[in-house]
């Protein structure tokens, strides 16, 4: 009986081993098909992101030079400015503007005046004696002439020729001196002149400081310091975002990495939204990140996740919003 027994007992054993190894070949194959469904690679990886456009913002703070208070403020919240555009007139703006009125008053007042030497009396009194100066030259040929011919002694005409002569020179030196005088004066007044020209400009550079323009074509996100208001050392006066740089950043397990190629094609989709937007991985992650992620049950765990930049096929089309959540999945 106890022998049956033992039989048994080994004929059970060996049974039960034989259905293991059945088991085992039948899952082998179906564990390998489940690993490769989920090969990174073998499907589509999904992401969240969310909307910025940092290499599109600007902060502006203003020219210290301009003035520490605002007191024209000319954009509100949302407002869409232009490159160049004047968003804000400093305290500095009077006094520098009324300084530019003064000294291009000063230059053309000098320009007047040159005008005047180049072609006032000066120069119409250099005229005339450069013609009476030919006419003199014409006057002493026939005065020479007449005097071959004269009977008189010879000692009168010396002394007529010498006496004209002299004129003659004295005629010349006047005219002379008047030139050089007239070129003296104008270089002088040119001299003048790009002096003033100076003082236009570093007066026009003073107010230009004064004017708070954009830098770039994009929107008023956020203002900082309003009209009448000191302007403080940070931020500044306002922070305007080119919206035509807009990004996704998404945070993909480094596991992914290989993934994220520039080039690799994406779809983004917004919350609340079924519209999808395609787009492209723009920058490959250079760093890894270790986040901290509560677990159900099993407290807090750790993640190393890399972020990607997303850049839109149409940037025309994608809703102006920063920081908007967004699912980007990785084709």
């Amino acid at each position: 009986m106890a022998r049956n027994g033992a039989v048994k007992g080994r004929l059970i054993a060996a049974g039960t081993v034989s259905a293991i190894l059945v088991l085992a070949l039948w899952m082998t194959p179906m564990r390998q098909m489940s690993s490769a469904q989920d090969r990174p690679n073998s499907r589509p990886l999904m992401a969240r992101g969310y909307t910025d456009a940092a290499t599109g913002t600007v902060v502006i703070a203003g020219d210290p030079l301009g003035g520490q208070t605002v007191i024209d403020l000319r954009i509100k919240d949302g407002q869409m400015v232009k490159r160049d555009e004047v968003i804000a007139v400093l305290s500095n703006y009077p006094t520098a503007d009324t300084l530019v009125r003064v000294a291009e008053a000063n230059l053309e007042k000098l320009r007047h005046t040159r005008q005047s030497m180049l072609t006032g009396p000066r120069a119409m009194q250099i005229a005339i004696d450069e013609q009476s100066i030919q006419t003199t030259i014409d006057d002493r040929k026939l005065q020479e002439l007449k005097r071959q011919r004269s009977g008189r002694p010879p000692e009168e005409k010396a002394l007529e020729m010498s006496i004209s002569d002299r004129g003659f020179e004295s005629q010349k030196a006047n005219l002379d001196l008047a030139k050089r005088t007239l070129a003296t004066d104008l270089e002088l007044n040119q001299i003048d002149i790009a002096n003033a020209e100076a003082k236009v400009e570093s007066a026009k550079a003073d107010r230009e400081a004064a004017l708070v323009r954009s830098p770039v074509d994009g929107q008023v996100v956020e203002i900082y310091t309003r009209q009448g208001e000191m302007i403080p050392g940070h931020p500044g006066i306002a922070k305007i975002v080119d919206m035509r740089q807009m990004r996704v950043l998404a945070e993909v397990d480094e596991l992914h990495l290989p993934r994220l190629v520039p080039g690799a094609p994406v779809e983004v989709t917004f919350r609340g939204s079924p519209q999808v937007y395609k787009g492209k991985v723009v920058r490959s992650p250079m760093t890894v990140t270790r986040v901290k992620r509560s677990k159900a049950d099993l407290g807090e765990g750790s993640a190393h996740v890399v972020e990607a930049e997303i850049e839109f096929d149409d940037p025309s089309s994608i809703p102006q919003m920063l920081e908007r959540e967004a699912r980007v999945i990785f084709l």
